[in-house]
């Protein structure tokens, strides 16, 4: 995730803690809850009837609009409020204009590290719950509140030349090691100064000294918050990898002052009660739990009447109380489920040629389309905790999702008459297309440039050039979205 980079304006600061530190003045102001709650919702225009009567090839992009909705709950108010807090109270002991935060910064890169005058006001906090529950999105939302890149260039009428990293968010790495940290952390900080190649800079012969020039870049840009997400990951560090890059984590909170944040699934609070002190320091200003929704909370009907506001299908419903309990059913009360549910659900209305979404027609796509996560739902439907531990591990992977939402067609008799009426090449007799409309076309279109060898070239270029391509995913096995099983429903 990358954010706005912008040259600081300074707010003088009403409580003594903050003021005088442009770190912090640099900052947004603290925000009240109205208005935070407007800045982070985020709801596209509404559903425009002329985009009723465009064609259904036209509609069916239109419905991707629903991935861009932010509804904003209570436990947003929550978060946003927690990182405000936790942002500042971390720069209070790294003011730059305090001669103990300069003296720190000087021994960080000599040979005597950590002054005794630094003192860390930094803390850590935890962010758990299911996956697709919303807790990436939600925290992309907070971050949107805050400039990535603030560059400083004079305060108080004097010089002061310097960069400003408000926040760092990583993925920890699929197979949890320090070495695979170390590098995303240097692109992640390339990307937020806007130079690509910055990662080139750090290449250490040895995790060691990855990790003092994460120290000496981290203190250097007065990061205000690092971002750990899918901690998980940690499980599956080889042997004493997961206590190296906890201790690491602690580390930065401790010595260098810089406040860590946890995000991960459930599972990730089992990291933390190996060691009592990590789960001590760890869970730090608190634990954040973003829990499913049940069937009849006020959250999650707000949530399901504003997503069904938005309609592309010709023949718009009220939400009734069988489509209300279908989409729980289904869905169990996870956000992710529950908007992928409804993009599929549109979609097979307007490709169908139904032009309507029921109860039965949510249904249908949930066992059909939606029928990789049936494990996964049926233990949230149990109610058992020793099944519900097991969640995560029953979720498909990351691709097997994204191959759900792949978009295909649906083979309805009127598609399938037009391919009829194409007539063969050979059949010279036959009616000839708007050469015209064809010659327009082909004019509004991009011109391609010519390269030495292109991949699409050296692929077709292959033994096999059809297998080829389908295995570099140029071509897709799966030309229907909703085909047999539909319809035999």
């Amino acid at each position: 995730m990358k954010g706005a980079q912008v040259f600081a304006s300074y707010t003088k600061q009403a409580i003594a803690d903050y003021a005088g530190n442009p770190l912090i003045e640099a900052l947004p102001p603290i925000f009240s809850e109205e208005v935070a709650m407007q800045l982070i919702s985020n709801f596209p225009r509404p559903v425009d009837p002329e985009e009723l009567t465009l064609d259904r090839s036209t509609r069916v992009h239109c419905i991707d609009r629903l991935r861009t909705v932010v509804q904003p709950l209570l436990v947003h108010m929550d978060l946003e409020s927690v990182f405000s807090l936790l942002v500042r109270r971390g720069y209070v002991g790294r003011n730059p204009t305090s001669p103990d935060t300069v003296r720190h910064l000087h021994s960080l890169s000599g040979a005597q590290r950590y002054h005794d005058g630094f003192k860390s006001t930094a803390e850590t906090f935890s962010l758990v719950g299911l996956s697709g529950i919303g807790k990436s999105t939600a925290l992309e939302a907070i971050l949107s509140l805050y400039p990535q890149t603030i560059r400083h260039e004079r305060y108080e009428g004097k010089q002061f030349v310097h960069t400003q990293i408000t926040w760092l968010k990583l993925d920890c790495p699929r197979d949890g090691s320090l070495a695979g940290f170390c590098q995303q952390f240097f692109y992640a900080v390339g990307r937020a100064l806007g130079d690509e190649d910055y990662y080139k800079r750090y290449r250490a012969r040895n995790i060691n000294d990855s990790l003092q020039q994460m120290e000496q870049v981290a203190s250097t840009f007065f990061i205000g918050a690092l971002l750990i997400d899918e901690l998980q990951n940690l499980h599956l560090a080889k042997t004493g990898g997961k206590d190296n890059m906890l201790n690491f984590f602690l580390h930065l909170v401790n010595n260098i002052g810089i406040p860590v944040v946890f995000i991960g699934t459930n599972s990730m609070i089992s990291l933390f009660s190996d060691v009592m002190r990590n789960a001590r320091r760890c869970c730090g200003v608190g634990v954040l739990e973003f829990k499913r929704f049940e069937k009849d909370d006020d959250e999650w009907r707000m949530l399901v009447e504003n997503l069904w506001s938005y309609q592309w299908y010709q023949q718009p419903v009220e939400l009734t109380e069988d489509v209300f309990d279908a989409l729980y059913e289904h869905t169990q009360g996870v956000t992710d489920f529950l908007v992928k549910l409804l993009v599929l659900s549109q979609r097979y209305a307007i490709q169908s040629g139904s032009e309507c979404v029921t109860a039965e027609t949510i249904a249908l796509v949930s066992n059909t389309k939606m029928q990789i996560l049936k494990p996964a739902l049926s233990a949230l439907r149990s109610r058992d905790p020793k099944r519900m531990r097991q969640f995560d591990d029953l979720l498909p992977i990351e691709d097997q999702l994204s191959d759900m939402m792949a978009l295909d067609g649906v083979a309805r008799p009127e598609r399938l008459a037009l391919l009829r009426s194409v007539i063969s090449r050979s059949d010279n007799s036959a009616t000839k297309p708007n050469v015209a409309a064809v010659n327009q076309v082909k004019s509004q279109s991009p011109a391609a440039v010519a390269v030495e060898t292109s991949e699409a070239q050296a692929l077709s270029e292959s033994e096999d050039s059809i297998e080829a391509l389908k295995s570099a995913g140029w071509i897709s096995s799966d030309l229907f979205e909703f085909s047999p099983l539909y319809r035999k429903g």
